[in-house]
């Protein structure tokens, strides 16, 4: 039995999604429970599932009903670029007219013009941007968040990312995690990359390392950024200092980007919509997890959309990303994100869930969220409808009550009221 007035007991759950701890083929995804319940306790689950077997351990705790709304565990957006500033949406016309990203970049766009814009940015500027754009997310379900660096290019402008992104945990009610993104070589700098390269690792990184700015290191390999050495250097340098390792692959084309991220072990592989068979079964036989981020083909309105389906059936674990960019993925709302893989990158909406629950979590290398067991953190979303799906179905419009991190109620009712939590004892 639990007691105690820390504890809380969630009813009047007409829908609750329990993802799966590991995405194998055996087992589905998800389990759905109706008439479930919630009993949380000191912000983590005690135990999730039918109503009347969570009642029997719960004893003298707060009640609160749900009202039959369904619930989810917290989202988990695992590959973001949150902090940025400046706009590219003249781009945006430009790639409707008939240029390409690549074009736009090679004529002095892309890139580099974010680098500008961050470079001339304040950095209680870019902190109260991301403030906004983080505030967008959350209300939509998202409770652990990647940021990125690399849009600064240089060793002062990308420790200014990292720690701007650092000082958002202190703001925001929600879990950031770092990551040092070796993004691209600057113009000015192509013709000394081994110096560049050599600067990220006994410079950059190291003084990352000491201020524990980040979480992760990051490599984007692809023509016009990184070449496979050059990342196998940057990773084993950041790793010797106790990052852990994320790469941009097979964005553009097949360029062997999987093989690379099961030799370096990497947490997980990114992108993906150029990777061949042989590279799928590379990630699944190295436990890489595969992050597909449709947003981009959404929002560049070209090249293929990521395969989930053919990873998935490789036997790997795919996780959904938002990309959320101002060049390529200006696309915020994860759940839409996870629409999108179901309806163009071949997961059912089963596995799509898990890619933005679970499947997150593991491309970030946690392991206490995401399937709301007994013992993890409450980080869970309530979604006014009877049937978790809803959030799906409705793409983009999927009506979020409320937000819990760790136990606390962090978004609450706005523009839902027909459905409001009511609290007792009991």
């Amino acid at each position: 039995m639990t007691t105690g007035s820390r504890a809380t007991l969630y009813v009047g759950i007409a829908s609750l999604a329990l993802p799966s701890a590991d995405e194998g083929a055996d087992h589905a995804p998800v389990r759905t429970v109706t008439d479930a319940a919630l009993l949380v306790a000191d912000g983590h689950i005690v135990a999730a599932g039918p109503r009347v077997d969570v009642e029997a351990q719960a004893d003298q705790t707060k009640r609160v009903d749900l009202g039959g709304c369904a619930v989810v565990p917290g989202l988990v957006d695992s590959h973001t670029h949150l902090v940025f500033a400046g706009s590219r949406a003249d781009e945006m016309e430009r790639r409707s007219r008939g240029e390409t990203y690549e074009q736009i970049a090679q004529a002095g766009g892309g890139i580099v013009r974010t680098v500008e814009a961050v470079r001339h940015t304040s950095d209680e500027e870019l902190l109260r941007l991301a403030e906004a754009r983080l505030a967008a997310m959350l209300a939509r379900g998202v409770t652990t968040l990647e940021v990125k660096s690399g849009y600064g290019l240089t060793v002062h402008d990308e420790l200014r990312m990292l720690r701007v992104a650092r000082r958002l945990g202190t703001k925001v009610p929600l879990d950031i995690r770092t990551t040092l993104l070796a993004h691209v070589i600057p113009i000015a700098r192509r013709v000394e990359r081994e110096a560049y390269v050599h600067e990220l690792c006994e410079e950059l990184i190291p003084q990352a390392a000491a201020e524990k700015l980040a979480d992760y290191i990051d490599v984007f390999v692809e023509t016009g950024a990184f070449t496979a050495d050059d990342a196998r250097t940057i990773v084993h340098a950041a790793t010797s200092l106790g990052l852990r390792a994320k790469v941009h692959v097979d964005q553009l084309r097949d360029s062997d980007g999987a093989a690379l991220a099961a030799e370096l072990g990497a947490l997980s592989a990114d992108h993906l919509e150029f990777v061949s068979a042989t590279g799928r079964a590379h990630l699944a036989r190295a436990g890489v997890v595969a992050t597909v981020l449709p947003g981009c083909a959404l929002f560049l309105g070209k090249g293929p959309w990521p395969d989930g389906r053919a990873l998935r059936d490789a036997g790997c674990e795919v996780a959904v990303a938002t990309d959320y960019n101002p060049g390529s993925s200006m696309v915020r709302d994860l759940g839409l994100c996870a629409t999108l893989a179901a309806t163009r990158c071949g997961l059912t909406v089963q596995e799509a869930l898990w890619g933005i629950t679970r499947g997150g979590a593991k491309a970030l290398g946690l392991f206490d969220r995401g399937t709301l067991a007994a013992g993890e953190r409450a980080d869970f979303v309530v979604i006014e409808a009877d049937d978790w799906r809803a959030l799906l179905y409705e793409a983009g419009h999927a009506r979020v009550q409320a937000v819990y991190v760790g136990g606390r109620r962090v978004v609450p009712t706005s523009h839902a009221t027909r459905r409001s939590p009511r609290s007792t004892r009991h």
